[in-house]
């Protein structure tokens, strides 16, 4: 039936690819459940596409399967002991529908007419969220003449931080291509990317985001071209200006006057000393960070921050230091696998350029989850999955090994 064929699985993925940024937070994994499904019939139709699959799966695996195996195993496991067993839940059904769209998009949706058409609609969902964004400040601004609050005013998706990382993520792939300018109409369909992705993470207000920015352009200076130098210009500017911000900068490491970051990191683990090696379940520190305020006045106007905690503390808590290490693996290798796809020969110089930018976003993502808590928020983990997945596609397809 063609109804349930290839041509109609691509245009759902194209569709899911606009939608996932769109949706409200707790509906995303509905988009990947929906795909799961269809993509169950789609191999129950087509006998063939089964085998093709089974025999990718033999010619080209994860370098970091294994780690990612027992991650997502120990995911469900928590859910055995977890003090919030339908948080773990939601937290497993998000990671879960992901992969689905990583997994079509690696074995099924990888041929070489799939890959342009899906990296476009990715930029095209990134615009949609950065216009929607840049139409709030116009209309604050402008129309009705009252001050921006970035607090409220964030697209489709649920905080300034948020937004900032998700910004973050497609904005060097998008440098990178608009500075290849392998065609000038899509030099500039990029440049209007790069335009919106960088006004969106400044009008956030997110620090470390802008943090995060220069030092991703310096990171694709390095590795792909001293022409991103240029961009570097206020980079002299920003340094200049640090002064002047000093005290905002020096609240940024403090809590309250009583507390940095580094103690209200500890206090939390002495409070949770127990469960330090399993966790308590995934996706359940939100409860767990409430019952540590209780008591605790001095921490309650926390205005300086949106989550005074950072990703390792996140993951500690919820899956141990056994999911710290798992989680560290898994990104390891993916950084790995990235760099082995860009060294390859049998690459585009345009898909290169892509994903050198992408693996700066990565690293920068890592840097600012130093800081920060939203790197496994939904929306952040589809687009990553996405993106992670057109790469491994086009790999699968070219017979490039172990990334």
């Amino acid at each position: 039936m063609d109804i349930f064929g290839r041509n109609t699985l691509f245009k759902i993925m194209l569709l899911s690819i606009i939608l996932y940024p769109v949706v409200p937070e707790e509906n995303t994994p509905l988009i990947g459940v929906f795909m799961g499904l269809f993509f169950a019939v789609h191999l129950y139709v087509d006998k063939d596409a089964l085998k093709k699959i089974r025999r990718g799966r033999k010619q080209n695996k994860l370098a970091y399967g294994l780690s990612t195996f027992l991650f997502l195993l120990l995911q469900v496991l928590t859910l055995i002991y977890s003090s919030d067993p339908m948080n773990t839940l939601r937290g497993i059904l998000i990671y879960a529908s992901a992969f689905v769209l990583y997994f079509v998009l690696k074995y099924a949706l990888n041929r070489p007419n799939h890959t342009m058409p899906l990296i476009r609609t990715y930029f095209v969902s990134v615009l949609l969220v950065g216009i929607y964004h840049v139409g709030q400040v116009i209309i604050d601004e402008i129309v009705r003449g009252v001050p921006f609050d970035s607090s409220i005013n964030t697209s489709f998706l649920e905080n300034p931080a948020t937004l900032a990382y998700f910004m973050l993520i497609p904005l060097f792939p998008a440098l990178g291509l608009y500075i290849y300018k392998e065609k000038d109409h899509e030099s500039r369909f990029y440049l209007l990317v790069l335009g919106v992705a960088l006004v969106s993470i400044f009008m956030t207000g997110s620090r470390i985001a802008v943090i995060g920015l220069f030092i991703g352009l310096g990171l694709l200076s390095f590795l792909y071209s001293m022409k991103f130098l240029i961009a570097l210009v206020p980079t002299g500017v920003f340094l200049i200006l640090i002064p002047v911000f000093s005290r905002r900068h020096g609240q940024f490491f403090a809590l309250t006057q009583e507390m940095n970051r580094a103690q209200f990191y500890l206090e939390v683990v002495k409070e949770n000393l127990s469960t330090i090696f399993i966790g308590k379940g995934f996706n359940t520190f939100d409860e767990t960070f409430g019952n540590f305020m209780v008591g605790r006045a001095e921490l309650l106007n926390l205005d300086l921050v949106n989550r005074p905690y950072n990703a390792v503390l996140q993951v500690v808590m919820e899956m141990g230091i056994i999911g710290l290490l798992l989680g560290a693996l898994i990104l390891f290798f993916k950084i790995r696998g990235i760099a082995t796809y860009n060294r390859s020969m049998k690459i585009q110089p345009m898909m290169k350029v892509m994903y050198v930018g992408f693996m700066v976003s990565m690293i920068v993502l890592i840097f600012i989850g130093l800081m920060d808590s939203y790197m496994m928020d939904p929306k952040i983990v589809y687009s990553i999955s996405i993106v992670m997945g057109i790469m491994h596609g086009d790999a699968n397809w070219k017979g490039i090994h172990r990334i």
